[in-house]
């Protein structure tokens, strides 16, 4: 079972895990990561938020738009600013490249409006 700290990273890319997953921790969060949504969505439903690249919206479209969907508000989705832009949905969004204080300021908005 997953503390109310813990926030899940999806992305295909390992090194974008991995450096969003250590900026977090430093900040006092645990962190599960996956490579996959299938991977995360059992995690997903219990933790404080869920961080998804954008790219995973382009190898698992449809799970991964039914992800954003179910969690909503504890959702943030990892953008370029290249993509497509994002239909308005309930869930935020973070474009790349990004800093750690940006990352914590859109984890802290939505964790602040949900309380």
């Amino acid at each position: 079972m997953l503390d109310g700290k813990t926030i899940i990273v999806v992305a295909a890319d390992q090194g974008l895990r991995r450096s969003v997953a250590f900026a977090l921790e430093v900040e006092g969060y645990s962190t599960e990561s996956y490579d996959t949504v299938q991977k995360a969505e059992a995690s997903s439903g219990e933790a404080l938020c869920t961080i998804l690249d954008d790219e995973i919206l382009k190898s698992e479209t449809v799970a991964a738009t039914q992800l954003l969907k179910n969690l909503g508000r504890r959702a943030i989705l990892l953008v370029d600013g290249l993509s497509a832009p994002q239909p308005p949905a309930d869930y935020t969004t973070l474009t790349k490249p990004f800093s750690g204080a940006d990352l914590l300021g859109v984890i802290n908005s939505p964790t602040e409006a949900a309380k």
